[in-house]
């Protein structure tokens, strides 16, 4: 009986033993190719491959790396979809849908190549678990479609199709609506507003159903088919192409003459930033070069102002419709003549409200901003960067009686002014108590736009920085 007993107990363990742990391997599906064109492959998180073909499961973990022929379409549980063009390596970081927003993940990387994206219930949910990462910027979802991909010099380019989105890297974060695009050169710059779409190729002529994504209000995916014709014709033989138009240059790069800068900055054998004499007030710069909206170099008030080293910048508008402003700082640098070492320079350059509005007030709200620097003025040391809190720092102007009020709240000391006169479609401040300093200048049509620098004391800190701000 013993013996008897022992061997149906064994045969039984065996048979659970083949049952379950076969259940227990099998990955949650994140989502399935649904359309497959060309040479495609999946990795798996162990590093094999092999091909994907139409049908089969994705899961969180692996990546789709689609070659020069290559397309594909992945359905997400979600109902999310994302369309692969060639030479894509797209990765699954962490996907999961449990109906939950806290657990919901839909975190992916865009590692080379172009994709179309359209969200699923995990983006409408909780947007803050929707990112798509690539080598430069982190894209987050306000709405439901986008399109992203690397240009041939490496820079990212980003388009909005349906609602919003926000792009963000170390420099700062755009905010984007249906229709609008930004170029990110690196992970240091702010992203740069562009007329370029994302380099995101239009398919091919369906040669089966292909399926086109939108989400309705709720955030469900309504889906048009696109059916080949029955009867098709035989193709046209091709045109010939038309020589490729010469790329166009690249937006906001040059050197001009018509921007108006405003800058602090201390110098390290002085008394720290906000001294009166190294705060450069409104002025037209003589000479001022960009790259991409970044500040290389410029000349105003007879001074040369060269970086040593940058630590952050952004832009929006472009010189050429005339409502470009960017803003940045320099870590280091110099003035000349005289050769005197800067350092931390914030600036402001931008062009200028040509016709200022003479009636109605405005709110502004922050769009951009430096790091605030900070200089111990009793140890005569420079202080570890702080951080400007953009929701209680705002700025109003009342056109009728030609004044501008500021709030300025950062980590190293707050400051408020008042009745600032405008001057033209520049302004300034000062006060020399407690030294607080406010120069900046209106930008773009009707003033839409604001820039200003400033400089604060709090105790024995002084403190300095530069902010954009734009109407809603």
């Amino acid at each position: 009986m013993t013996s008897h007993f022992k061997l149906q107990h064994t045969v039984l363990a065996m048979a659970l033993a083949a049952i379950y742990p076969l259940q227990a391997s099998v990955a949650a599906s994140a989502g399935v190719a649904q359309f497959i064109v060309g040479d495609v492959n999946v990795r798996r998180a162990d590093g094999g491959t092999a091909p994907l073909v139409k049908g089969k499961d994705i899961e969180s973990g692996q990546a789709i790396v689609t070659g020069a022929s290559g397309r594909a379409q992945v359905r997400f549980t979600d109902g999310g979809l994302v369309s692969l063009q060639p030479n894509t390596e797209f990765k699954v970081a962490n996907y999961v849908d449990k109906a939950d927003p806290k657990e919901d993940r839909f975190l992916v990387d865009l590692l080379r190549g172009s994709m179309r994206a359209v969200t699923g219930l995990i983006g409408k949910r909780n947007r803050e678990n929707y990112k798509v990462t690539t080598s430069t910027a982190t894209i987050g979802i306000r709405g439901s479609g986008f399109n992203a991909g690397y240009n041939p010099d490496g820079s990212l380019g980003v388009t909005t199709e349906f609602d919003g989105i926000e792009v963000c890297n170390a420099g700062g974060c755009v905010g984007l609506t249906a229709g609008e695009s930004v170029r990110v050169v690196n992970n240091k710059d702010a992203p740069v507003r562009t007329n370029v779409r994302a380099p995101v190729p239009t398919p091919p002529a369906p040669t089966e159903q292909i399926q086109i994504e939108k989400t309705d209000k709720e955030g469900k995916n309504d889906i048009v088919v696109n059916s080949p014709p029955l009867n098709p014709k035989p193709p046209a033989p091709p045109a010939p192409k038309p020589p490729a138009p010469p790329p166009p240059p690249p937006i906001n790069t040059g050197t001009f003459t018509t921007l108006t800068a405003a800058a602090t900055y201390y110098l390290p054998t002085n008394t720290g930033p906000g001294v009166p004499a190294n705060v450069l007030q409104p002025i037209t710069a003589s000479s001022a070069t960009l790259s991409s909206g970044k500040l290389t170099a410029f000349t105003a008030g007879g001074n040369d102002f060269i970086p040593g080293s940058t630590s952050s910048s952004g832009a929006v508008g472009d010189v050429a419709n005339g409502d470009f402003i960017g803003w940045g700082s320099w870590t280091t640098g110099t003035k000349n003549p005289g050769g005197n070492t800067l350092g931390d320079l914030a600036y402001v350059m931008g062009q200028p409200t040509l016709t200022m509005p003479t009636s109605g007030s405005a709110t502004y709200s922050v769009i951009g901003q430096t790091p605030v620097s900070g200089y111990d003025t009793s140890a005569n040391a420079a202080m570890a960067p702080g951080t400007l809190t953009t929701a209680s720092t705002s700025m109003t102007a009342n056109f009728s009686t030609g004044t501008v009020g500021v709030t300025i709240n950062t980590s190293l000391g707050t400051f408020s002014a008042s009745n600032i006169v405008i001057s033209g479609s520049k302004f300034s401040y000062a006060n020399g108590g407690p030294i607080f300093n406010v120069d900046g200048f209106f930008s773009g049509v009707n003033a839409a736009r604001a820039g200003l620098v400033y400089t604060g004391t709090n105790a024995n800190t002084r403190y300095s920085g530069g902010v954009v701000f734009q109407t809603p």
